[in-house]
């Protein structure tokens, strides 16, 4: 009976030290959401507003180039302006993703009358900056996470 109750003190003592060393390891992520929203309203202004479509491309992360090779960029950006390019865009939004080196930041142009919204994805940390890794238009997106603010200061182009 003794013996049990070692035994189950010493695989919970065990169990424990494992469980603080490997989440004492984990690195935390540290956003920088300024850059990251001048980052994703650069790509937007390349790639919306300008058509520069070599130069939008090259601002993509090596992920995205890897899985969308140019003819498919070119022809997913025009599609995106098949009413006409904005005029102007706005980074409204934020929202890290949850211990990963990830963030979306949430775009809305202008073209005339209309709005149009868009969800770039960022990778990259406040240390190492932020690269492209997608772009999605649409009404809204929804949250992922509780960690969806609003930008303190506005980041737009032109």
């Amino acid at each position: 009976m003794r013996q049990q109750i070692l035994r189950r003190a010493l695989r919970f003592a065990l169990l424990w030290t494992l469980a603080v060393i490997v989440f004492g390891c984990t690195e935390s992520v540290k956003h920088d959401e300024t850059l990251a929203g001048k980052r994703a309203v650069e790509f937007a202004r390349a790639a919306l507003i300008d058509k520069d479509l070599k130069k939008s491309y090259q601002l993509l992360s090596e992920g995205g180039k890897r899985h969308v090779p140019f003819d498919k960029f070119k022809q997913t950006i025009e599609s995106m302006n098949t009413r006409g390019s904005p005029s102007r865009v706005v980074a409204t939004e934020y929202e890290p993703m949850a211990g990963e080196k990830a963030i979306y930041i949430f775009l809305r142009a202008q073209n005339g009358d209309e709005q149009v919204n868009y969800r770039v994805t960022l990778e990259g940390t406040a240390a190492t900056d932020y690269k492209v890794l997608k772009i999605d238009q649409g009404a809204g997106f929804p949250t992922l996470s509780n960690q969806k603010r609003k930008f303190e200061t506005t980041l737009s182009a032109p």
